[in-house]
């Protein structure tokens, strides 16, 4: 069973920013294969409507734990 890395892909469609986590058997993704993606996903949109793609890696160990600044008493 291979390990599934996590990320966060933000871009600009039709000039509205949108986002979407990506899942993916390697440790990393470039703005470029991001981009192979989000046309796959926006098969309607032309290429030159994604615009501003970048990717982000999600460590699940950052969001397991709660932060604590922003917990009230």
């Amino acid at each position: 069973m291979t390990k599934k890395y996590d990320f966060l892909v933000s871009y600009i469609l039709d000039n509205q920013p949108k986002s979407t986590t990506v899942h993916a058997d390697s440790e990393s993704m470039t703005p470029n294969q991001a981009r192979f993606y989000l046309q796959s996903l926006h098969t309607h949109a032309l290429p030159d409507t994604i615009t501003d793609v970048q990717v982000s890696r999600i460590d699940p160990r950052k969001i397991a734990e709660a932060p604590g600044h922003h917990l009230q008493p």
